[in-house]
């Protein structure tokens, strides 16, 4: 049997030059990628729920938002 992967999204934050664009980081299995999505769509992802924060504070990791892990079924 395959091993299921894991998938979590962490914010970062906007990025210093663009206000707009919100850097993440997608963490699949411990192996991290930088993603990044419009304002609007963070804020969008935040009121559906995806996100467990609300994004007005950064925790102990310094990051603004995170996601749940999700475990492959």
């Amino acid at each position: 049997m395959a091993k299921k992967r894991s998938l979590q999204i962490d914010v970062r934050g906007p990025m210093p030059d663009h206000e707009d664009i919100i850097e993440m980081t997608l963490s699949v299995d411990g192996r991290d990628c930088r993603i990044y999505t419009s304002r609007a769509n963070y804020k969008a992802l935040i009121f559906d729920g995806v996100f467990i924060r609300d994004g007005n504070e950064r925790d102990s990791a310094n990051m603004l938002n995170t996601t749940n892990v999700y475990l492959e079924q």
